[in-house]
């Protein structure tokens, strides 16, 4: 048959040989390596584009078969046509091979990807992933404690706006008295807050997202004087209302009728109540409505200021409306409580690291414990004044030791808890407190961000992964939490596909500087400096939190380190000179703090000062050694091994870097394959044998 045949040739028949050759000839395995490519970023930009969406776990499903699917017909596609510079056109036959017409070829094709399609259908079916939002959930149906609870937003009926508020008050008072029963599991804010919009709500979906057995429900309506509270439980597994009831009396009993709506809560669980967490649900912690409206709004401030776009500028309002709610009621406890935290979050994160913070931060939990000795939530605030202020973890850890029992369900009890206990090296106990914390605010980004940082420390990657595919299947699809599962993959690998794309979908998401931290590292590996750069000059921020460092680094440090990556040394050195002046300014408050040295002394390694950057480092490693603090100890040793890298010293930089790698820590492979700060290193033989060491492991 001759090579101007219409027909298609068939390989049936044909010698090996000639089957491989006629195969290399119609460029079939281009086709199949193109397709392969296409396939592998498809599903990478699906799985990061898709939950941004909302879309459904089936539709991600159906989207992976229908490109698995459709490379068979591609073969057959790359078979019969060819690119030419003519454009589209039939491959010519070769002589000696027999053939089928092209109405039978396609016949085959069609067939033949329908049963690659219905193989992969019934596999996703009768695989275990088709319960993949079960097996990603926190628990499974049967493990969901009886005596488990999630109290949803109350409506507001009330004909103002302010009314709003006023039920979210009342909701969360609810909720926190609930929260103290130890016999209960009780849903924190964050999570039940989520639903507050949301249509027709799901109860079955609800209780399984957060792991509950029962939904509280409510309408609250208040007039000038009077409110009425409508509730109603509903058993989740079964979506049946098993209780209701309505409350209604002067606003100035607000808090008496919350204190019976708790305890009839309750009474329904046939959960147990101590004698001390009765009177703690009877108590009344404030006289005056206003001071306490004040609160509320503060206490939201405090509970989010992650995700706040301003953390100072948030903290120092709480601060505010505190301080009115401690002059309108001098015995308010909890507003002294939040105060305190509020003080200690503006130190902590160098915000305003000064002595007059930290003493009026102490003022605070003074005046809570001389008004109640024995407040679980005063004791919490010592804790984390002693943590945050002070790093005196063996005190703080007393403090928690008296608070616990007063704080059954406080995640951020369970939060400090892990903090501390990772600082002190205890990883299993700290992966334990994180695991609580998410168990009972499981769509709470911070709470399950802890939880996979720890994993991320323990170069657990597989692990941390699946908390943040917990986390998203249980409804925590905020583009914040895509992006950060997505650096996860870059974290692992240093393919930087998956984060590039979370980060495309979700542009103005910058939460404490992070994002722009990641946005300009990977211009700077692709070599694009300009637009790092720009990126730089777009954000309004002065201070942003690096992608591995638990500190804020001043804008003249990006400015540096992209202008270092791109081996522009004039503007390196302006560049880190600002930088020395704004970490000089924090050293005046703070003289002996390692991290800002550790930093300091990579600022100077920039400017040639190589034995000032060394003395810098070596002192900021003797002030906070591994054995003192087991989360900031290796983030300052990984200062003095980039110091380093870029003074020149390779083995030393390696000998540190290997000592890194022995103990949980930042440092890992994908960074380092990657990451420009370490770019002196590469040509390295015992660098690319550490690489090949650390992706063996993986």
């Amino acid at each position: 048959m001759s090579s101007g045949d219409t027909q298609t040739r068939s390989i049936v028949g044909s010698p090996m040989s000639s089957i491989f050759e006629e195969l290399k000839r119609r460029r079939v395995y281009r086709v199949a390596l193109v397709y392969g490519i296409f396939a592998s970023a498809m599903i990478q930009v699906g799985g990061t584009i898709l939950p941004i969406f909302q879309a459904r776990q089936w539709i991600q499903q159906v989207f992976i078969v229908l490109i698995a699917a459709g490379f068979p017909l591609s073969l057959i596609l790359g078979w019969i046509y060819d690119i030419t510079a003519e454009g589209i056109r039939r491959t010519p036959n070769a002589k000696g091979l027999r053939v089928y017409s092209s109405r039978q070829l396609w016949l085959v094709g069609v067939a033949g990807t329908s049963v690659a399609a219905l193989a992969l259908t019934g596999y996703w079916f009768w695989h275990p992933w088709r319960n993949a939002t079960e097996e990603t959930s926190n628990l499974s149906s049967n493990d969901i404690p009886a005596k488990s609870i999630a109290v949803l937003p109350f409506q507001n009926l009330s004909p103002d706006n302010a009314g709003t508020f006023f039920a979210d008050g009342v909701q969360d008072q609810v909720l926190t008295n609930l929260s103290k029963v130890s016999d209960l599991k009780v849903i924190s804010h964050t999570s039940v807050q989520q639903y507050r919009n949301e249509v027709g709500r799901n109860v079955r979906e609800i209780g399984r997202q957060l792991g509950v057995a029962y939904v509280l429900e409510g309408t609250v309506q208040r007039a000038p004087n009077r409110v009425r509270v409508n509730a109603k439980l509903i058993d989740a597994r079964t979506d049946s209302q098993i209780w209701a009831e309505s409350y209604e009396g002067d606003v100035a009993d607000l808090f008496v009728l919350q204190s019976n709506l708790a305890q009839a809560i309750v009474n329904q669980l046939q959960a147990k109540l101590s004698t001390q967490q009765k009177a703690e649900i009877e108590e009344t912690p404030t006289r005056d409505l206003e001071a306490f409206d004040l609160y509320q709004q503060a206490k939201e401030i405090v509970d989010t200021y992650l995700e706040a776009p301003d953390t100072e500028v948030s903290l120092r309002k709480a601060v505010r409306l505190l301080d009115e709610a401690t002059g309108r009621d001098p015995k308010f406890v909890m507003a002294y409580c939040y105060a305190a935290r509020a003080h200690d979050l503006l130190y902590f994160l160098d915000l305003d690291p000064t002595l007059e913070r930290n003493l009026l931060a102490e003022a605070a939990i003074a005046t809570a414990l001389q008004l109640r000795p024995n407040s679980a939530e005063a004791h919490l605030a010592q804790a984390d004044h002693l943590f945050r202020c002070h790093r005196d973890y063996e005190h703080a850890q007393e403090e928690l030791a008296i608070a616990r029992s007063g704080l059954p369900n406080s995640v951020s009890f369970f939060n400090l808890s892990g903090y501390i206990n990772r600082r002190q090296g205890h990883w299993t106990e700290a992966e334990r407190d994180f695991a609580t914390a998410v168990r009972l605010d499981p769509r709470n980004p911070n709470a399950v961000n802890l939880l996979v940082d720890t994993f991320v420390l323990e170069r657990r990657f597989p692990e941390a992964k699946l908390a943040y595919d917990r986390a998203i299947a249980a409804g925590m699809r905020e583009p914040i939490a895509l992006i950060r599962r997505a650096a996860l993959d870059f974290g692992e690998t240093g393919d930087p596909a998956t984060l590039r794309a979370a980060l495309a979908a979700a542009p103005d998401i910058d939460v404490g500087g992070g994002e722009t931290s990641w946005r300009i590292l990977l211009a700077s590996i692709d070599h694009k400096y300009d637009e790092a750069r720009r990126i730089l000059a777009a954000s309004p921020r002065d201070n942003f939190q690096d992608v591995d460092f638990s500190f804020y680094f001043p804008r003249a440090w990006y400015e540096g380190l992209i202008a270092r990556a791109e081996g522009n040394k004039p503007k390196t050195i302006a560049a880190f000179t600002v930088a020395r002046t704004v970490l000089e300014s924090r050293l005046k408050n703070k003289p002996d703090d390692p991290r800002t040295l550790a930093v300091l002394a990579q600022v100077d390694a920039n400017l040639g000062n190589k034995e000032l950057a060394l003395h810098e480092a070596q002192k900021a490693v003797a002030l906070m050694p591994v054995s003192k603090d087991a989360y900031d100890g290796p983030l300052i040793l990984q200062g003095l091994a980039q110091v380093y890298t870029w003074t020149g010293d390779h083995d030393r930089a390696l000998d540190t870097l290997r000592t890194l790698l022995a103990m949980p820590g930042y440092i890992s492979y994908g960074y380092l394959k990657t990451d420009p700060a370490w770019h002196p290193l590469r040509a390295h033989p015992r660098f690319q044998q550490l690489l090949a060491s650390m992706a063996s492991k993986k």
